[in-house]
This record gives structure tokens, C-alpha cells and sequence, in this order.
């Protein structure tokens, strides 16, 4: 029996390899569109990582906010239980005072990585676990921090903080103390130098030199600054002091006991080095491209320093560059602008403005304060002789932007 070869089989099978061919290339070029439409900085990949960020962050304001509510409708002082042990095994607690509440967020509940409560106006602090004698503790060559706390350039210096007894007794019999979250921050009501907005009027003289409001801990706002020491101790005295609490600027103490406490906690994070986790112009480990915020842009040519004229509020352009002909962008950025200027859920410990202490020099003693402290009108550093600053500052990494530096 013969078999008869069809007419066109090759034809039809030659078709049919060119259109698997054409297929496969077709679907390449499809697949490369695909990724191309999924990653890039507006790909699907990337918007979907956006929006769930801004999910995950409203749905942390909405929590905040609910706190401020709890807080509101807390008369009494209780302890808060963390769900952690101590080396004896005993249950750790926290005290909240009347007046605030735990946020409860997940990452803002333990001790490993800072409990985050909010008063009745929206404003967080974080809980500082230490002895009395932790508080008391002076800086010394085992923190690789500046020795000889009450000593310098020859001169005698003390830490004038008002109710040394009363903060002593508090950190004694509560085991620990709240600090702001955020840098001190400009409050709505003040309208003469509050920048809300894109184009505002960048304000720096005397208006912002003031005791007539009560500065705010909260997240994306106006740093308050160009406020002298004197003004500064005066609004953080009258921030609380209702339902049992007090507030105060912070003395070195505070500032020295909480460095220790990120230094054990967060060993991520170099307090001999914070250009990596600070807003400063030569920190390169984040993209400031990227943050959404308010901000300032102030530019260095030479020797001028050229202060910003205006706010902007947004995406940030202007971002810190090292230097095109001789030109330096130094950014001034909002309260909690980035997760990166973040340490035991406390930011901006590194970076952005300087902030003051209680310390001041030429005092008879602890408790007897120079009365002769500067006023910063101009914002210059140099004024600052008589006090003393830490942090360091957006444009000023001294040290290569020690947290711990003073």
C-alpha cells in the first residue's frame, strides 16, 4: 500500500513554525512592556508600594488620633503593660500619666523599640526607661563622648534646669521619663510664623523669638526656630502642666540618658557618626528627592550663606549636592520628614536643627543659671557661646554630626 504525500503538509507546517516563532517574539516584547509597566518609578510595582504606604501612614494617623481620644477620657495615672519581661522575669510596665494614652501601633508598643504616647492635642513623646543613677550618670570615655561635662574652654558650667528635685523624684519613683518624638514644632494658632503651605513667607527674626505659644510634638510641621534658650526653657515649661505633669527643656541629663538608650536598643544607629540617619547636606544613604514634605532650601556659594526665601511643600527638589561651582544646597526640612531620621521611634535626634539644652556656662552652680545667655535674632552659631547646642544641624555636620555633640 501506498502512501500518498499530501499537497502543502511542508507549507502548512513551515506556517506554522513562523507563527510560533512570531508568537514567542510577540510575547518577548509583550513581557518587556509588562515589566517595564510594573517596575520604574511609575510602574504599577512601585505605585502599589506607594499606595500601601500611604495606606499603612493614614491608618497611623487615624490610630494617633484615636489615642488623643483615649487620652482625653484618661483621668488617672496606670501602668501600661508591654508584654515583655525583665532579666527577673517580671512583667515590664510602663506608666502613662492622666491625660495620654499608648498609641498601641505595632513597632510603638515595647521597650526594644520606644513606647510612643499621645496627650489629648495629638502630641507624642516616648517613654525613656533608666534609674535614677543612670540619669545622673555623666558622659565619660566609655560613651567616646566629650569628657568633663561641667568643664569648658576653662570656664565652669552648669545645667540650670528648674525642679531638679522634683524631675529626680519623678525618674526615681517612675523608672524613666517622656521625651518629645519631634522637634519642637510651630502650633496652627501661630499665624505670623507658620508655614502651612507652598510659597510661604520664610520667616527666621523676632516673630518666632516668643513665649506667646506652646510649641506642639507632632509629625510634619514647622521646626520652631530662631528661639533664643531663655524663650525656648519658657515654652517647653508651659507645654503641660496639668493632671500630675510637668514639662521642661530638656537638660543634658535627658539628652545623654536617651543617646545611651538608642546606643543600646538600635545598634544601627552611631552616635559618633549619625550623617547616616541624620538630615545633614552630606548624607547620601537616603533619597531626599523622594520625601513628600515641607521644606526650606538654603544655599551656600563661598562664604555667603543665602537663607531661603520661601517655603515649599511637596515633593523636595533642591536636594543636598556636594558642591556645582562652589555652590552648596542645605535643606531644612519638616518634623519626622523620613523614617531614616528615626531612632527608637524618636526623630531628628540627628540632624535638621540644633536643639538646646538647659546647660549654659559662667553659672555659680547647678541651680544658678547664667542670667547672661545670647539671643539668637540672626540664627548665627557663633552667639551660642554661652549655651550649649546639640544635634548639630542641617548644614553643620560637625564631627562628622555627632548626636551626642555639644
Amino acid at each position: 500500500m501506498k502512501l500518498k504525500h499530501k499537497k502543502g503538509s511542508k507549507l502548512q507546517k513551515g506556517i506554522t513554525l513562523i507563527a510560533l516563532v512570531i508568537t514567542i517574539i510577540v510575547l518577548l516584547i509583550l513581557a518587556g512592556v509588562s515589566i517595564a509597566t510594573l517596575t520604574g518609578d511609575n510602574g504599577i510595582l512601585t505605585k502599589a508600594q506607594t499606595a500601601k504606604t500611604e495606606t499603612e501612614k493614614a491608618s497611623e494617623e487615624e490610630q494617633v488620633q484615636l489615642a488623643a481620644m483615649n487620652a482625653a477620657m484618661n483621668t488617672e495615672k496606670y501602668d501600661y503593660e508591654t508584654g515583655e519581661k525583665d532579666e527577673e522575669g517580671k512583667s515590664i510596665k510602663v506608666p502613662i500619666p492622666a491625660g495620654f494614652a499608648p498609641t498601641q501601633i505595632e513597632g510603638q508598643n515595647s521597650i526594644k523599640d520606644g513606647v510612643v504616647v499621645v496627650d489629648e492635642n495629638g502630641n507624642e513623646f516616648v517613654w525613656i526607661p533608666c534609674t535614677l543613677d543612670e540619669f545622673n550618670k555623666q558622659r565619660n570615655t566609655e560613651d567616646g563622648w566629650e569628657t568633663k561635662q561641667y568643664k569648658y574652654n576653662g570656664g565652669t558650667w552648669g545645667d540650670g534646669q528648674p525642679n531638679k528635685k522634683d524631675i529626680q523624684d519623678s525618674i526615681k519613683n517612675n523608672g524613666g521619663f517622656y521625651i518629645g518624638r519631634y522637634e519642637a514644632g510651630v502650633p496652627k494658632e501661630a499665624t505670623e510664623f507658620y508655614a502651612n503651605s507652598d510659597g510661604a513667607e520664610y520667616k527666621q527674626q523676632a516673630e518666632k523669638n516668643t513665649d506667646k505659644y506652646i510649641p506642639v510634638s507632632k509629625k510634619g510641621v514647622q521646626v520652631w526656630n530662631y528661639i533664643d534658650q531663655i524663650h525656648a526653657k519658657n515654652v517647653a515649661g508651659n507645654m503641660i502642666k496639668n493632671n500630675g505633669v510637668q514639662s521642661y527643656l530638656i537638660d543634658s541629663h535627658a539628652w545623654d540618658t536617651t543617646c545611651r538608650i538608642i546606643k543600646k536598643y538600635d545598634d544601627t544607629k552611631n552616635l559618633l557618626d549619625s550623617t547616616t540617619w541624620g538630615n545633614y547636606y552630606n548624607n547620601r544613604t537616603i533619597k531626599f528627592e523622594n520625601l513628600n514634605t515641607l521644606y526650606a532650601v538654603h544655599t551656600y556659594e563661598g562664604t555667603t550663606l543665602n537663607t531661603a526665601k520661601t517655603y515649599s511643600k511637596g515633593q523636595v527638589t533642591g536636594a543636598p549636592k556636594d558642591g556645582e561651582g562652589g555652590k552648596y544646597y542645605y535643606l531644612e526640612l519638616s518634623t519626622g520628614a523620613s523614617e531614616n531620621f528615626k531612632s527608637y521611634n524618636i526623630y531628628d535626634l540627628a540632624g535638621n536643627v540644633w536643639e538646646w539644652t538647659t546647660e549654659n556656662g559662667n553659672a555659680a552652680s547647678e541651680d544658678k543659671p547664667s542670667e547672661s545667655m545670647p539671643n539668637l535674632q540672626t540664627g548665627d552659631i557663633v552667639g551660642a557661646k554661652n549655651c550649649v547646642i546639640r544635634g548639630s544641624a542641617y548644614a553643620y555636620p560637625n564631627n562628622k554630626g555627632r548626636s551626642g555633640f555639644t
